[in-house]
């Protein structure tokens, strides 16, 4: 086997999401019309809760649009429509991974069938993803960042390594990566600096992305603002009362 088919391995390996035994609806979500948003690596499952301007809601990986389900009805409250999707290769999507180039191609095709598009708010990947989104010209008045990695690589790798593969083969599969994402291997969500009015959010007990990350990003974003909080990890702060308090304050 050549480098390049370990390689190739490798980036299947950690490109491919778990999918759950059972899938997944917010609750806000079950009397919306389910879409499906064609793209070149399969169909998307999207869903539009109310009318007018609404605010895009990227999940993480390996998990769905059911996060969402407190913040979509928050916004409902005060009249603020919602536009959800599942990610490549999870929920009720197709598709089998979930590159970030990828996902932020999906991201974009939706905001055109489904905009107009006022915010987003994202969690953990739903930040790169997000990020290179921006890099291809996508834009929004402000943007809520929950959690986020100011990249994938280093955790999609590190496992790798921990297994005893070889760091040639590692390399190689940075490359191939990034020669197919047509973007640097080494992709860093705080150097695109965005203008957008952004809120980062992070806790700082965050065992799977470390708060440091929100740091960096919010000190190279020129108009964002860093709010840390504590014992909320890094899945229950997308769906803690305070928490979503702050960002429908922010959205609205």
């Amino acid at each position: 086997m050549t480098i390049d088919d370990q390689a190739r391995a490798l980036l299947k390996e950690v490109m491919t999401p778990k999918r759950r035994a059972r899938q997944r609806i917010a609750e806000p979500l079950r009397d919306a019309q389910q879409v499906e948003i064609e793209t070149p690596h399969g169909k998307i499952a999207a869903w539009r809760h109310g009318e007018g301007p609404a605010v895009l809601l990227v999940h993480g990986w390996q998990d769905d649009n059911s996060l969402w389900s407190p913040l979509i009805s928050a916004l409902a409250e005060i009249g603020i429509a919602s536009v959800v999707f599942d990610l490549p290769g999870h929920g009720f999507s197709e598709g089998d991974s979930c590159a970030p180039s990828r996902a932020a191609e999906a991201l974009q095709r939706i905001t055109q069938q489904l905009g107009p598009i006022d915010a987003v708010v994202t969690h953990s990947f739903g930040g790169p993803v997000t990020g290179f989104a921006l890099l291809n010209g996508f834009t929004a008045r402000r943007i809520a960042l929950i959690a986020p990695p100011r990249g994938r690589n280093k955790r999609w790798f590190d496992f790798a390594e921990e297994r005893g593969i070889s760091p040639d083969v590692v390399h190689r599969a940075r490359e191939i990566y990034a020669e197919e994402a047509g973007l640097h291997a080494n992709f860093d969500l705080a150097a695109i600096a965005s203008p957008i009015e952004t809120l980062v959010l992070h806790s700082m007990d965050d065992d799977a992305v470390e708060w440091e990350n929100a740091e960096a990003i919010a000190k190279q974003w020129p108009n964002s603002e860093l709010a840390l909080c504590d014992g909320l990890g890094h899945r229950v702060i997308a769906q803690d009362r305070g928490v979503i308090e702050r960002i429908v304050g922010f959205v609205a």
